[in-house]
């Protein structure tokens, strides 16, 4: 794709970093800026040149080319009725949320008569880890990214973000926000919660004397998964309760099942369901 001249980054966690890095990696932009609430954040994001310019407010972002949302998702109205307020000439506006709910359907309605075009994202990357600190250069190689209900914006945009995308080494793939929401929440959604359940369900005594000799590939993955930022976790599933909470019934219906053959001792009936799971993916 051709350089941008002005991106602008808000949100200069572990993901936004990642992302501001990768956009320079690829001579994506000849300025990028990066905004965020930490002065800490931005400090070292601009001492490390992971931005070129750090902005402490949305009134003087001038005229990006490009502005990506990596902030909670109950900040991202808020924001961009701010961005609107101060957008003088047509802007593209893509957010990297893993739920879009009634949070997009939002948006959609603060920029339709805005000079802010809005084509939300979902990349299926990242960490457990936070802070730009922990960016990843090559985070969104290589990657699925959801571009989300691409009928409600302009051809010239989707194909813009699109390009901007695969520019960083991505696939897209074309979704629409109903059907992104139930599938996150029956795959990712659903595991990182089942892994806080986990850690809430594992006995302090465990953790505190024996949790470094048990840190196989399951338990590890499970606390890794556990370590992930409480603040974009809770705002997720708040976000997409409603999809949510029929995945939990589906769990809730299975561990009783489960609890029924192990209390009855069925050995045989619980073997041949585990065979099933077994072959469910091969």
């Amino acid at each position: 794709m051709v350089p941008l001249n002005n991106v602008l980054v808000i949100g200069l966690g572990m993901m936004g970093a990642s992302l501001c890095s990768s956009i320079r990696k690829n001579k994506l932009s000849k300025n990028i800026i990066g905004y965020d609430l930490s002065r800490k954040n931005l400090s070292y994001a601009r001492k490390e040149r992971v931005i070129d310019e750090a902005l402490t407010s949305i009134s003087k972002m001038g005229n990006p080319d490009l502005i990506i949302l990596c902030t909670p998702l109950n900040t991202h109205v808020n924001i961009i009725s701010e961005i609107i307020k101060y957008a003088s000439k047509k802007i593209i506006l893509t957010d990297i949320g893993s739920s879009k709910g009634n949070i997009s359907s939002n948006i959609y309605k603060l920029t339709v008569k805005s000079k802010v075009e809005y084509l939300s994202s979902h990349p299926m990357a990242g960490s457990e880890k936070t802070g730009p600190r922990n960016l990843i250069p090559d985070m969104f190689l290589n990657k699925v990214v959801f571009l989300i209900d691409k009928s409600k914006c302009s051809k010239s945009t989707y194909n813009k973000l699109a390009s901007f995308w695969k520019s960083l080494g991505s696939y897209t793939y074309d979704l629409d926000s109903k059907e992104h929401d139930i599938l996150m929440s029956e795959t990712s959604h659903i595991s990182h919660l089942m892994s806080y359940v986990f850690m809430l369900t594992l006995p302090q005594r465990i953790i505190d004397n024996n949790l470094s000799l048990l840190l196989g590939g399951g338990i590890r993955e499970h606390v890794r998964l556990s370590q992930s930022s409480s603040e974009m976790w809770a705002d997720i599933f708040i976000n997409n309760k409603n999809n949510l909470l029929k995945s939990i019934t589906r769990v809730e219906k299975n561990l009783k099942f489960f609890r029924k053959l192990i209390n009855d001792s069925e050995e045989k009936k619980l073997m041949s369901i585990l065979k099933k799971i077994n072959n469910k993916t091969k």
